[in-house]
């Protein structure tokens, strides 16, 4: 346990002496009364290793001489400096930790130029989505629909083509996405590992702790500088937290709806009857519904509008309204058939579409509708469309989801560079992998449990 431990200075080993003054004793052989005089050993001969005298043996002084002769050869090489004074000494006890260059690169480690390289990177990703929010600003500011943040601008290409280019993006955008996750993975793991000043305080007070694991509930083991750390590591989280959830939706494709640019006026003597007549002739399409407000923009101002009010959207059931579902076909000419009586001297004379969005009246079935005097929309007027033409598609960007992640990365960039800067000319103590510690250990005579060897 952490109580059992002592930080007191080992006490120097005397087991690396040189070996010519290492006193070697003898065995102790059982002396019995049926071993011959030539079994019995005069042990003061091993009193010392210089010592090669041997036993006697009828082979003569030949055999004596040659053994001698190699121990004469043999050289006794120095032990190592590592050695010298103590057993538990090691070349890890030298290192010391490096210090942090001021400069930009070149006097860089190895390690540090990779976290400058990510913080680069970061900052580089921050730039690119500022210049991508600048470039549809413009778009975003003059989009028809205020109630959504999704803009395209005016390229308009083939579906087939769009699709492509959608999915090579998300490719490239979630690759990306990765990137900026493991870097600011790299520096949530210098948040929560501990310092070698934090060591000696860890096993004292809790015995253990995780090292490498990027938890940040080894923040709770440091010394000093908790809540820094704390700060640190929620600020890195949250700004990545976005990351996970938007990337994949910053882009998408989607069908462009255009209302048709060729118009038509169509006057008949009796619409309503018209109308029921030309719903058994031909396959065109038709707009009968009283709140369809491109139908209706058409005749009074002569082109064609979207409603800017989403409950009008809803409330057309038809064609351009909200239960459209013909998203792959567009129409090139629109004809406007109205009576003659009720409503030709109202036929291209408005000015003012969002006054005209906003006047309805309530039909005789208690339902809103847009009429002008006896010309009532459905009743007096309706539309039909021509020339069928298939749907272009647009890639368009979800500005909601480009504000988020750009502010995001350039959180991300200003802390990133930050903390290099704020390193320069520090040494580095952080302990990223069990072998840091190993090393700080051997290097910091403090940090040694007595009863423990590391290496």
């Amino acid at each position: 346990m952490a109580a059992n431990y002592s930080y007191d200075k080992l006490a120097t080993n005397q087991e690396s002496q040189d070996i010519s003054e290492v006193m070697l004793r003898p065995l102790s052989f059982p002396t019995h009364t049926s071993y011959s005089s030539v079994d019995q050993r005069n042990v003061t001969d091993f009193a010392s290793v210089k010592s090669f005298s041997t036993f006697s043996s009828s082979t003569g002084s030949s055999s004596i001489g040659k053994l001698k002769s190699l121990g004469n050869r043999i050289r006794r090489k120095p032990l190592p400096r590592y050695l010298n004074g103590s057993i538990r000494r090691h070349p890890a006890a030298e290192i010391e930790p490096t210090r942090v260059g001021r400069g930009v690169w070149k006097d860089q480690l190895l390690v540090d130029r990779s976290l400058r390289t990510m913080a680069a990177t970061m900052t580089a990703f921050a730039i690119a989505m500022i210049i991508l929010i600048a470039t549809y600003a413009t778009h975003f500011n003059g989009r028809p629909n205020p109630n959504t943040t999704s803009v395209g601008g005016d390229n308009t290409r083939s579906c087939k083509d769009v699709t492509k280019t959608n999915t090579a993006l998300l490719l490239l955008i979630n690759v990306c996405a990765t990137m900026v996750l493991g870097m600011s993975n790299t520096y949530q793991q210098l948040v929560t590992s501990l310092k070698i000043s934090d060591l000696k305080f860890v096993l004292s007070k809790f015995g253990d702790s995780r090292v490498g694991t990027n938890s940040p509930f080894s923040i709770n083991h440091k010394q000093s500088g908790k809540k820094r750390a704390w700060c640190a590591w929620l600020l890195l989280i949250l700004t990545s937290m976005p990351v996970h959830f938007l990337a994949n939706s910053l882009i998408g494709p989607s069908f462009i709806q255009q209302l048709p640019d060729v118009i038509e006026f169509k006057e008949v003597a009796n619409a309503t009857s018209q109308k029921l007549v030309a719903s058994f002739l031909g396959n065109e399409e038709r707009i009968r519904d009283e709140m369809s407000f491109p139908c209706w923009s058409a005749f009074r101002t002569g082109t064609p509008h979207y409603p800017k009010s989403t409950d009008i959207f809803n409330s057309n059931g038809g064609i351009f309204g909200s239960s459209q579902n013909q998203f792959g076909t567009t129409w090139k000419r629109m004809q406007i058939h109205y009576a003659s009586g009720n409503c030709s001297q109202h036929a291209r004379t408005a000015t003012d579409v969002p006054a005209l969005e906003g006047k309805v009246v309530r039909s005789r079935y208690y339902t809103t509708q847009y009429a002008e005097g006896n010309c009532f929309m459905g009743d007096s007027i309706y539309c039909t469309l021509h020339d069928p033409q298939p749907a272009e598609c647009r890639l368009n960007v979800r500005m909601s989801a480009a504000f988020i992640l750009v502010s995001c990365l350039v959180i991300k960039a200003a802390y990133m560079c930050a903390v290099n800067l704020l390193a320069r000319g520090k040494l580095k103590t952080h302990c990223l992998t069990f072998g840091d510690v190993i090393v700080a250990s051997a290097s910091h005579t403090e940090l040694r449990v007595q009863g423990y060897e590391m290496l």
